[in-house]
């Protein structure tokens, strides 16, 4: 009866003495949040903010398309005809050509992020040998060594061979845990990726370029795309990681991937391809693998156009950027100078058309975003955030410096935007008509004696009937809501106002 009880001891285990946990490929982390595929990164923290909280979900098709303005319009007025005209009356070629430039940086990143990351990165568009060589550097090369650390190496050298204590000489050396790869590279816009990282990530299979300079470019582009996949599911099957696969679409919808096809066509590919994405990323069979997978494209200013291959009142930009996860629309301050004047330290708009929300039923942007300023009131890590609650997004815009991109809430500068103040500071009521001088004004001179018939009048009885602003005679000052109401009644008695039945309409 009073023997030892059995109190379950099995029940309670250690955190950690299990089996370790798997491997993660370089450039991959989770998610803060409950979903069932991990965070990518486009190469652009500020965008990684605005994407999903701090990367992209594997399994997405993120779209960058050109607009115009303040980029404020709305998907489906991207390339919508206009009736009884040409499509081309909404927008502007300057604007346009302008922000597709843009789109191309902003894709740009996210390939050098995936070069740098060592993941399978298939590059498919017109000139796509070009777009890859042309893409910006990191900012630390590790292809160059410093002459600073080979002299510091060289001391520690020689100061490894004096020994100031003897005790300490077989000691065990501390070891410090190895961190784990940073998600996001930092890059350096006035550097070019060497060509020898170029080279070596084609030796090894890891980066596939396409270039559509051959006829059927769709069913090209396809081939390359599926040459890929099997290859990184044959190393998913041997390593203890699955590779990353990263899909780049150069210009998607501009004449060379439309040449021998039509929009359907584009429509018919973007679906297959967003679907190839979503079973790498979640397969439906448990003994696969996962393989995160990315795809990044950049739109064409073609499909914004009515062209034969475009059926008439057809919107084709619109059918295709629904079948995208992510949208970021972009323009260009340079070609409308009342915005380069209005905005001298922007480059142009950023407006947020979609966001991924893959394997979540609510959109993690909304919640975890700190520049769109649209959260719930807590971070990713559970601490308390100013602001946000449901609030109203904010207005985002750009920057493009000579060696690297921010992305930054759209604001005034302190001089309301050009060099000198558009408004000056209204005086105060009263102020203006109280003599600088407290002293009395002197009276004017006397009539020369020469026209004695002439009576003398003096300005001075008229300037005493005037009234004077004394310190006394000033209007009070503001002093709450009874003051307010009283002045109001003052006003309202003293002016006559109308009665709606006088009115004429």
């Amino acid at each position: 009866m009073n023997g030892p009880r059995d109190i379950g001891m099995s029940a309670f285990k250690r955190r950690g003495s299990g089996s370790p946990s798997a491997a993660v490929a370089e450039g991959v982390r989770p998610a803060p949040y409950h979903t069932p595929v991990p965070l990518l990164s486009t190469g652009i923290p500020s965008l990684d903010d605005i994407l999903c909280g701090g990367g992209i979900l594997s399994g997405s098709v993120l779209a960058f398309v050109p607009c115009t303005g303040m980029a404020n319009g709305s998907m489906a007025q991207l390339g919508a005809p206009v009736l009884g005209g040409d499509g081309r009356a909404l927008y502007q070629d300057e604007s346009v050509s302008a922000a597709d430039a843009y789109t191309d940086l902003f894709l740009g990143y996210a390939t050098a992020q995936g070069i740098t990351s060592h993941h399978t990165t298939v590059v498919i568009g017109e000139a796509a040998d070009a777009f890859v060589s042309n893409l910006m550097g990191q900012a630390e090369d590790p292809t160059t060594v410093d002459e600073s650390d080979t002299s510091v190496t060289q001391t520690a050298d020689d100061l490894q061979r004096m020994k100031i204590a003897w005790r300490y000489d077989h000691t065990r050396t501390s070891t410090k845990p190895s961190l784990p790869a940073a998600m996001n590279t930092v890059f350096d816009l006035s550097k070019r990726i060497p060509y020898s990282i170029i080279r070596a990530a084609k030796d090894a299979h890891l980066l596939h370029v396409a270039s559509l300079d051959m006829d059927d470019a769709l069913t090209v582009a396809w081939d390359a795309i599926q040459t890929a996949v099997e290859q990184c599911k044959a190393q998913a099957a041997s390593r203890s990681y699955a590779p990353v696969l990263r899909i780049v679409l150069r210009g998607f919808g501009s004449p060379a991937w439309m040449e021998q096809g039509s929009s359907y066509d584009l429509v018919r590919f973007l679906l297959r391809l967003r679907a190839l994405a979503r079973s790498l990323a979640m397969p439906a069979e448990s003994t696969n693998d996962a393989i995160p997978c990315l795809v990044g494209l950049s739109l064409s200013p073609f499909v914004y156009h009515a062209t034969d291959t475009v059926p008439s009142g057809m919107n084709v930009a619109q059918r295709l950027l629904h079948l995208t996860d992510g949208c970021i629309g972009l323009s260009s301050f340079s070609a409308t100078p009342g915005l380069s004047e209005i905005f001298p330290d922007f480059t142009g708009a950023l407006r947020v058309y979609r966001t991924p929300a893959i394997g979540t039923l609510t959109n993690p942007s909304l919640r975890v975003s700190i520049l769109r300023g649209m959260g719930a009131g807590t971070t990713a890590s559970g601490s308390a955030n100013e602001g946000g609650a449901g609030g109203g997004e904010n207005n985002l815009a750009f920057k493009v410096k000579r060696k690297r991109l921010a992305i930054e809430t759209l604001h005034l500068d302190i001089e309301g935007g050009v060099s000198e103040r558009r408004t000056k500071p209204k005086e105060p009521l009263g102020r203006s008509e109280a003599p600088s001088d407290p002293s009395p004004a002197p009276a004017p001179a006397p009539a020369p004696p020469s026209e004695p018939s002439t009576p003398t009048i003096s300005t001075v009885p008229e300037t005493a009937s005037q009234p004077t602003a004394s310190p006394a005679n000033l209007p009070r000052l503001f002093t709450g809501l009874k003051d307010l109401r009283q002045r109001g009644l003052a006003v309202a008695k003293s002016s006559s106002v109308a009665r709606p039945q006088d009115l004429e309409f």
